[in-house]
């Protein structure tokens, strides 16, 4: 998958950064010594899609564009199915993926914006 223009590939460090916080707070429980072993480092076979169908959505609520305006500029991961970016909120609101669902999580896993193929796309914070 490539974006136009393709942004930033995210490093370990900043997937650590990322990724541990957000599992700690949105992963349901008995999902989270299975992602942190697929995903801190990631291995090569798993999908950022196993990921997202792990989220407790009870903390979530639906997301409206530019409720994240104020935030455009944080930092963190834009993931989508192998592939991961290092992106602004605003950059990450941007990007149309169209055939996998697709996650934002900003550094320090303060919030995430998980974009379903189908459904409506959920705010965690």
């Amino acid at each position: 998958m490539r974006f136009d223009p393709s942004p930033e590939v995210a490093t370990e460090a900043a997937l650590e950064m990322a990724l541990r916080p957000f599992i700690e707070r949105f992963v349901k429980e008995d999902k989270r010594e299975r992602a942190v072993s697929h995903f801190l480092p990631k291995i090569d076979k798993a999908s950022y899609h196993e990921l997202i169908t792990s989220i407790d959505t009870t903390r979530a609520r639906p997301y409206a564009p530019g409720v994240l305006e104020p935030w455009n500029a944080v930092s963190g991961v834009f993931l989508v199915d192998h592939e991961a970016y290092t992106v602004t909120t605003q950059v990450a609101m941007g990007l149309y993926v169209t055939s996998n669902d697709s996650i934002f999580i900003a550094y320090r896993g303060t919030f995430a914006v998980v974009r379903y193929v189908t459904g409506s796309p959920l705010l965690l914070t």
